[in-house]
């Protein structure tokens, strides 16, 4: 299952948060643990630091977003 079909109801969250517009992690907790966690199910290996793996994960989440057009 792909990143915008597990999350097809946050996807505007998640673009705001993959363009910097707010940080996930503080706005919508939940959201980032799961995100997160679909991650690293999907087989990413996180470093142990929070702002490292914060930076990671947006990372992941622009190129996921970015290779879908916006309909």
């Amino acid at each position: 299952m792909s990143l915008i079909e597990k999350f097809k109801k946050d996807v505007s969250t998640l673009r705001s948060a993959a363009n910097g517009d707010i940080y996930l992690d503080v706005k919508s907790p939940k959201l980032y643990k799961k995100v997160r966690r679909y991650y690293e199910n999907e087989g990413v290996v996180f470093s142990g630091d929070p702002l490292d793996d914060y930076e990671m994960l947006m990372d992941y989440l622009y190129q996921d977003l970015s290779t879908i057009e916006v309909a």
